[in-house]
């Protein structure tokens, strides 16, 4: 499969929500080749000025001319990629051919999770600016817990990508696990 590229920095996993500013003409042509098309486009990071092994494909939900005169739009990731092969055309989009990759199955909260969920739920209602999009959160849902959670913390790119590597979300599952177990013997 071929989609356009949108390199930059934002860890979005299948589930996830987010808004974009879209100003480089380079980019208003990706949002109307994934317009016209209905396959969305492919949002992966960058290392350095190379690119990432592994993406998301995403969908525009929604767009808006924003108060600056510029194009927002609201996307939502779909499904895990892996970057075949990658090429820049004229005017600088870059196109990939991509394998799409198995979503990590839903996976009911345990006991033994309620701590990571209802962290998040804490974190969402402090913080509202990280929930805003999800009008109908899936707090049972460990794997969609765990893709927000990783959405959200700071981790180094090469992280990221290991994690969208994985074929099930046990490995982020521990990993969360650690790190909120932590936190909350700090407090």
């Amino acid at each position: 499969m071929q989609l356009p590229l949108f390199p930059m920095q934002m860890y979005l996993l299948p589930g996830g929500i987010s808004k974009l500013r879209i100003f480089e003409p380079r980019y208003i042509r990706l949002v109307k080749l994934a317009m016209a098309c209905n396959d969305g486009f492919g949002l992966c990071m960058k290392n350095d000025k190379t690119l990432c092994h592994f993406g998301t494909r995403v969908i525009i939900t929604d767009f808006e001319a924003l108060p600056d005169g510029l194009l927002g739009i609201t996307i939502k990731g779909v499904e895990k990629f892996i970057i075949n092969d990658h090429w820049e055309e004229e005017d600088g989009l870059i196109v990939g051919e991509v394998t799409m990759l198995e979503n990590w199955s839903k996976s009911d909260i345990k006991f033994v999770d309620r701590d990571i969920a209802n962290s998040l739920r804490t974190l969402f209602r402090e913080y509202p600016e990280h929930g805003e999009y999800y009008q109908e959160p899936d707090f049972n849902d460990m794997t969609w817990v765990c893709q927000r959670w990783l959405e959200i913390l700071p981790l180094e790119t090469n992280q990221k990508q290991w994690f969208m590597s994985r074929v099930d979300s046990r490995a982020a599952m521990s990993f969360l696990h650690t790190v909120i177990e932590e936190e909350l013997k700090k407090r």
